[in-house]
């Protein structure tokens, strides 16, 4: 459990979110500790059984009340460990999963039971002392060593999910999918081996289900890419204000009163720079299309210890200014950052120069000076002009 605590506080960056989500999705972190632990139990008990040959299967008791007892042990450790680790995420985040964070805690109990039925298959092949650690070693190589392979279709076949929802995207289900169909290839290749009869057509059987099982779900997995694919999050906002109305998820409403009053000074001085000050600022998914007059709001909750610098938060505003004033010219802006236009924004909404010239090369920032030399509205032409070229986009980057 300390190893879990460890890895789940490894994953906690900012303070309590209370998004029921994200608690799901914390608890799932620890299950390279998690089910390497129960894949062990299992092969241990299954060796002990081993032991006792004819001996296990002489009672009274049907075969599957026979086989529940005899794993009782594993299930308990299971549950204790998948439970103490929902307690730990509830702790990091402050609520209990809700939501699409069941269907992460649902991804660790299908991991434990996969690799239980790995790990018993090991245990009746051969010695326990043998099978436990082998099973051990093997279980957390593949779950914690995959999703760092530099081939991207490997990566989503482990079962460690790299990367997590947010409050404006949630993972694709598929996500989750996909692992679980992978380490049921395991278990029923492992389940042949060790029960299949005759012994000859067992080792074909096996590697013929193993080959299948991870081209399949190499198949399902090879155009995602080094990502993960999402989908938007469609929830009501909770909004607070008027001109700029700010419009946030329901779990920074608390925090929407005080972002306003935080961008009011910033888009007064944008303002009086020849922009339009938009109608609302909005914190929602860039999968999401905008409308003329809203600003996307890039913020995210504060680090634990530490609190956002009032330029970090000009520059993300900044940021939104492209953004905003493309999608005022009907067009759909790459959301890319570090562009000339957003330097110029930023400047404008107070960032100190010396800031901002160590965010940019000497070429640009020499560039952004002759541009800022020039009157109020040509500057404010400019700008409009550079946010809807769209010329600072990059392809392949975002």
């Amino acid at each position: 459990m300390i190893y879990a605590y460890l890895y789940i506080d490894d994953a906690t960056f900012t303070a309590p979110s209370m998004y029921g989500v994200e608690s799901g999705e914390l608890a799932s972190h620890a299950l390279a500790i998690v089910v390497p632990g129960v894949a062990v139990c299992a092969a241990w008990e299954a060796g002990r059984h081993r032991l006792l040959g004819p001996l296990a299967r002489t009672g009274r008791r049907s075969i599957l009340r026979q086989s529940l007892h005899a794993a009782t042990p594993v299930l308990l450790l299971m549950v204790v460990l998948v439970a103490g680790t929902m307690l730990m995420a509830r702790h990091a985040v402050g609520v209990w999963p809700s939501g699409a964070g069941w269907l992460a805690v649902a991804h660790l109990v299908v991991l434990c039971v996969g690799w239980t039925v790995c790990g018993w298959s090991l245990g009746l092949l051969m010695p326990r002392s043998i099978a436990a650690p082998l099973c051990g070693i093997g279980c957390w190589a593949w779950l914690a060593t995959t999703h760092a392979m530099a081939a991207p279709w490997i990566r989503h076949l482990g079962g460690f999910i790299d990367g997590n929802s947010t409050v404006n995207d949630l993972l694709d289900p598929a996500v989750y999918y996909v692992p679980w169909g992978v380490v049921a290839g395991f278990a029923l290749s492992l389940s042949v081996l060790a029960r299949m009869r005759p012994r000859g057509w067992a080792a074909p059987l096996a590697i013929a289900l193993l080959a299948c099982t991870v081209i399949v779900g190499r198949s399902a997995v090879v155009s995602w890419g080094y990502g993960n694919p999402h989908h938007p999050r469609h929830v009501a906002l909770t909004c607070a204000g008027a001109k700029p109305e700010v419009c946030v998820p329901p779990e920074y409403a608390p925090y929407a009163a005080q972002l306003r009053r935080r961008a009011i000074g910033p888009i007064a001085k944008l303002h009086k720079a020849g922009l339009p000050t938009p109608q609302e600022l909005r914190i929602t998914s860039e999968d999401l299309p905008l409308s003329p007059g809203i600003w996307p709001l890039r913020w995210s909750l504060p680090l634990r210890g530490g609190h956002e610098g009032p330029s970090e938060f000009a520059v993300d505003l900044a940021e939104s200014a492209v953004t905003g004033t493309a999608v005022r010219a009907g067009v759909k802006d790459c959301r890319q950052q570090g562009s000339p236009a957003a330097a110029w924004a930023a400047l404008v909404a107070g960032v100190a120069e010396e800031d901002m010239q160590k965010r940019m090369s000497p070429s640009d920032w020499a560039e952004l000076q002759k541009i800022r030399s020039l009157s109020v509205s040509e500057q404010a032409d400019w700008f409009i002009q550079a946010a809807v070229n769209q010329r600072h986009c990059v392809e392949g980057v975002s």
